[in-house]
C-alpha cells in the first residue's frame, strides 16, 4: 500500500511523456484544440515546461520564458511565465497555487530578478507575490485620420535577413520605455507570426544601413463589407521623421482598410505625432510583476543619473526569506546598491506592493492610499524621486 507522503503533489520538470497530458490542460484552459497545445509545447521547448503531479496524475502546468524586462535604460533580468493551466476536474485543491509558489522559489534560486506574467485571476497569482506592475492597451485608430500633409516615402519591405537590422533597431527603442521587454526567440516568433496569422515587416532605412523605424503588419478583411483591418504586431521608430513615414505607409492603405490596430502603452508615442485626437485607447490587461530576487532587482535596475539619495526600506516575503527584512536602497550616478541595516525610518510594504513601486505603476503616495505600502511623507517621496521614469508599459503578450 502506497504511503500517503508517495502520492503528495509534486513540483516537477516535464517529460516527454508528459506532453499529450500538458496539452490537454493547455488546451482545456484556453479553449484550442489537442494538435495546437502539442505543437505549441514542443515548439517552446520541452525543457521550459513545469508541472505538478498528483500520483501519475499531470494536474497542472506552466511555461518559463527567460528574456529580460528594461526599468531605467536597464535590461533587468526577468522569467515570464505563460501557459498556466490546472485539470479541470482538479481544480480548488491548491494544485495551481502549489505550481506558482514553487516555480517563484525555483526562479529565485535560478538567480532570476524579476518574474512576470498576464493574469486570468489576480487572486491566484497575488497569493504567490504578484501584483499590477503596468499597462497593455489597445488602439484603434481610423486609417482616414493618418493623413499628415506631405509625405515623404522610403519604406522598404524586409526579409528575413533583415532580422539582425529589425532586433538592433528595437534594442535602441526598447530601453527608453519602462516595461518593454529584452525580448528572446519565443518573443520574436510571436511578432512575426500567430497560429493563423504572418505579420510582414517594413522599414525606415537610416543613412548608415540601419533602421530608423519598422512595423510588423497583417491585414485581416471583413467577408462582409471586404473592408481591411491593419493589425500591427510591432512599431518601432527613433525619430519624428522616421514615425511620420510609417504612418504615411499606413495611410496609403485608406482605399482599402478602415482601421488601424496595434497594442502599447495609454500614450504610445506615435500618438502625438498624429494630427488629431480622433482614435481610441482601451485598456486590455494590466501584466503582473514579483520581485524574486531583491537585490538582483533593485541594483540591475537603472535609475535617473540626475537622483541621487538613499531609502529604507521594510519588506515582507512569505515565500522567499532572503528579500525580507530591513534594507538600505543608495542611488548616485544612475546606479543603484541595497544592502541590509538594522533599523531607521522606513518605507513599509510586502513583495507585491514593492512590485508596482518598482516599476512606476503607482507613486508611494499612491500606493499608500490603497494599503500598498506604509512610510513618512519624507521617505515616500525619496522613494518616489528613485522609482520616477514614466508610466510603464508593454505592447508584447506571452
Amino acid at each position: 500500500m502506497a504511503t500517503k507522503s508517495q502520492h503528495a503533489p509534486r513540483y516537477d520538470k516535464a517529460r516527454s511523456a508528459d506532453i499529450n497530458a500538458a496539452a490537454r490542460l493547455v488546451t482545456l484552459a484556453f479553449a484550442g484544440s489537442m494538435e495546437v497545445s502539442i505543437r505549441w509545447i514542443k515548439a517552446n521547448g520541452l525543457k521550459n515546461w513545469r508541472l505538478v503531479r498528483d500520483g501519475r496524475n499531470v494536474v497542472a502546468c506552466l511555461r518559463r520564458i527567460e528574456m529580460g524586462q528594461f526599468f531605467g535604460g536597464r535590461r533587468v533580468s526577468l522569467i515570464g511565465i505563460a501557459g498556466v493551466a490546472t485539470a479541470p476536474e482538479s481544480r480548488g485543491r491548491g494544485h495551481a497555487r502549489m505550481l506558482m509558489e514553487s516555480c517563484v522559489r525555483e526562479m529565485h534560486k535560478d538567480g532570476a530578478a524579476l518574474g512576470g506574467l498576464y493574469a486570468s485571476t489576480q487572486a491566484l497569482y497575488r497569493q504567490s507575490g504578484f501584483e499590477q506592475a503596468g499597462h497593455r492597451f489597445v488602439a484603434r485608430i481610423p486609417v482616414a485620420r493618418l493623413a499628415i500633409g506631405p509625405k515623404k516615402r522610403s519604406i522598404v519591405a524586409l526579409t528575413e535577413a533583415d532580422q539582425p537590422r529589425i532586433v538592433s533597431c528595437y534594442q535602441r527603442f526598447a530601453p527608453t520605455h519602462n516595461g518593454l521587454l529584452d525580448r528572446g526567440e519565443y518573443i520574436w516568433k510571436r511578432i512575426r507570426e500567430r497560429p493563423d496569422t504572418k505579420y510582414l515587416p517594413y522599414g525606415v532605412p537610416g543613412e548608415r544601413g540601419q533602421l530608423d523605424g519598422y512595423l510588423f503588419m497583417a491585414q485581416a478583411r471583413d467577408p462582409q463589407t471586404m473592408r481591411q483591418e491593419l493589425i500591427l504586431s510591432d512599431l518601432v521608430f527613433h525619430s519624428a521623421d522616421a514615425a511620420r513615414q510609417l504612418i504615411a505607409f499606413l495611410a496609403d492603405f485608406e482605399p482599402m482598410a478602415d482601421t488601424l490596430v496595434f497594442t502599447g502603452g495609454p500614450l504610445h508615442p506615435i500618438l502625438t505625432l498624429l494630427p488629431q485626437q480622433r482614435f481610441e485607447v482601451k485598456l486590455k490587461e494590466y501584466w503582473m510583476l514579483r520581485i524574486v530576487n531583491i537585490t538582483k532587482a533593485l541594483q540591475e535596475r537603472g535609475y535617473s543619473p540626475a537622483i541621487g539619495g538613499s531609502v529604507v526600506l521594510r519588506v515582507t516575503d512569505d515565500l522567499i526569506d532572503a528579500n525580507a527584512g530591513t534594507w538600505r536602497l543608495d542611488v548616485e550616478a544612475g546606479e543603484g546598491r541595497l544592502r541590509r541595516v538594522a533599523g531607521g525610518s522606513a518605507v513599509s510594504c510586502d513583495i507585491r506592493g514593492l512590485a508596482a513601486l518598482y516599476t512606476g505603476l503607482l507613486t508611494p503616495r499612491q500606493a499608500a492610499q490603497i494599503g500598498l505600502c506604509a512610510g513618512d511623507d519624507r521617505s515616500l517621496d525619496a522613494l518616489g524621486a528613485i522609482f520616477a521614469g514614466g508610466t510603464p508599459w508593454m505592447g508584447d503578450q506571452y
